[in-house]
């Protein structure tokens, strides 16, 4: 019965949506200086009705709740668009009546609404055509591309390295990057450089997660020096290749297409030839094949500088700001690093236009320290609810210390807390007031930067 009732909701949105494309149709033929916002919405219910033909003999009984409010979304939305029994009257004499009823806020409201709807249904539909990959050939073809697990932002290797930001720190950054994401914009390729410890990597993971949470395509790779894989570009491109796979029919058929042709195209291929047939390439087709279905998709490529293949990587920049087409494939691409120079010199090659940069050391000194007390203040009160510690603990005095210390360095700050709490055999109090006195080693304090 729950697939009877999914199956109704799709063919109830399908008659909305053919109703609303021509009503669409007729405020762009009658109203005078019709605003783009009206294509831009018809655009978006076209794509749509053309994801929900793909359900209509195969609805998921799953996705009934989101049917069903899409379908009351739109009902009302077409309530709204109806022209009145005078307006129609005075069209049917020749009269030009029809006037937009959407503020412009309105509209952007409700093209994200239809995103979020189109990425809910793609995604289900892709993954339904992943799971059956295996049947027909192609996943033997897909296990044959390289593929670095560790440098996903959230495999077991990373959840122990990064964790995202603490609730109610790194407002500003994270909603600059989050604009930028949401945006239509030339500027498809944001870079957030900072000095070591200051926060990079868990700002990067903390937008990779946001996003994957709002069900839009995210594909991420962490550089790390200590680990042999992800300090070398060479499984880089297939990494993220495999990952933007599972998201997009067009863009799979177009991976494996490649690599049927060229069976060493995912392991031995060169790094500009993997790019341009294993990303480039596959992105062009599945924004031909999906035709605005498809949301953006969003790539994440964390501490380049951490990369030991300086050479490859000075070529990954100049190959991405040769790309003159990034900013119309619905792709976004968030680098993050330290301000080397050779990087710098990528990005000084790069079009203006293509990218945006934003050096975390500039933003005010006050916003760092008071997120990094924030952090300060919920870390300690877990060591002090797991450790058989005094009311009131730690004083306010040691904690202002303890930010003072931490110099603007959130790694400062997180090794600190690992040093006051991180042994059950240890004295957490005799740890923090090592610290506040200065006893404990620079080199305790900053052994990850590097």
């Amino acid at each position: 019965m729950e697939g009877l009732a999914a199956a109704g909701s799709v063919i109830a949105i399908l008659q909305i949506t053919a109703e609303l494309v021509k009503l669409y149709g007729g405020y762009i033929r009658d109203v005078r200086h019709a605003p783009k916002e009206i294509e831009r919405l018809q655009s978006k219910i076209s794509a749509l009705g053309e994801v929900l033909k793909r359900f209509k003999h195969r609805p998921d009984a799953t996705l009934e709740t989101s049917l069903q409010t899409c379908c009351e979304d739109l009902a009302s939305l077409e309530a709204r668009l109806k022209p009145t029994k005078r307006r129609s009257a005075m069209q049917r004499m020749g009269v030009r009546a029809l006037k937009w009823p959407l503020a412009k806020a309105e509209v952007e409201g409700q093209v994200k609404s239809l995103e979020g709807y189109l990425s809910i249904f793609n995604t289900a539909l892709s993954q339904d055509i992943f799971d059956k990959v295996e049947d027909n050939g192609q996943q033997d073809l897909l296990d044959k591309i390289a593929f670095a697990g560790d440098a996903l932002f959230d495999s077991y290797q990373m959840d122990n390295r990064h964790r995202t930001c603490l609730e109610n720190t790194r407002i500003e950054v994270l909603q600059q990057i989050t604009d930028w994401v949401t945006e239509d914009s030339t500027r498809c390729i944001f870079w957030l450089k900072g000095l070591a410890g200051i926060g990079k990597s868990t700002i990067a993971t903390t937008v990779a997660s946001r996003r994957k949470a709002d069900s839009i395509p995210v594909a991420t790779y962490f550089f790390q020096r200590s680990h042999s894989d992800l300090a070398q570009v060479r499984k880089l491109i297939p990494t993220l290749a495999r990952q933007l796979s599972r998201y997009s029919p067009p863009f799979r058929q177009a991976v494996v297409a490649a690599v049927k042709e060229e069976p060493g195209l995912g392991e031995s291929a060169n790094l500009r030839e993997q790019y341009q047939k294993l990303l480039m390439e596959p992105l062009r087709k599945s924004k031909v094949s999906e035709s605005a279905v498809q949301s953006s998709f969003l790539i994440v490529m964390d501490a380049l500088d951490e990369c030991d293949e300086q050479n490859d990587l000075q070529l990954l920049l100049r190959l991405l700001a040769k790309t003159d087409d990034i900013p119309i494939l619905g792709v976004k691409i968030l680098l993050t690093s330290r301000p080397e120079i050779f990087i710098h010199r990528g990005f000084e090659e790069m079009p203006s236009i293509f990218h945006r940069n934003l050096a975390l050391q500039n933003v005010p000194r006050a916003i760092v320290d008071g997120d990094i007390s924030l952090y300060l203040r919920h870390e300690l009160e877990i060591i002090q609810h797991n450790f058989p510690l005094p009311n009131g603990w730690p004083a306010e005095a040691d904690s202002v210390i303890l930010a003072e210390k931490a110099g603007g360095l959130f790694i400062f700050a997180a090794t600190a807390c690992r040093y006051i709490g991180g042994s059950p055999l240890a004295d957490p109090q005799e740890r923090l007031q090592q610290i506040c006195s200065s006893v404990a080693t620079n080199s305790l304090m900053t052994e990850e930067l590097d």
